[in-house]
């Protein structure tokens, strides 16, 4: 994908949007974790929790970023 002429704030949204795979898995997870020893999760249980939290701050950047573009106009 050619994203050269993308402005900051485009590749941001691009990046949140791909991350939602990762976070789909950490979610997915932490719900098997009630069910399945720890050694059969795709993921580890810290790993998801961390995917979760960098989540949450990419949608807070994505977020001040769109409104940072909105203001700046």
């Amino acid at each position: 994908m050619n994203t050269t002429k993308a402005s900051p704030a485009r590749l941001l949204e691009m990046l949140s949007d791909r991350f939602g795979a990762f976070e789909a898995i950490a979610y997915a997870t932490i719900k098997l974790a009630r069910h399945v020893p720890q050694d059969e999760l795709s993921m580890d249980l810290l790993v998801a929790d961390a995917v979760l939290e960098f989540a949450d701050d990419l949608r807070a950047a994505r977020e001040a970023a769109a409104g940072w573009r909105c203001s700046s106009r």
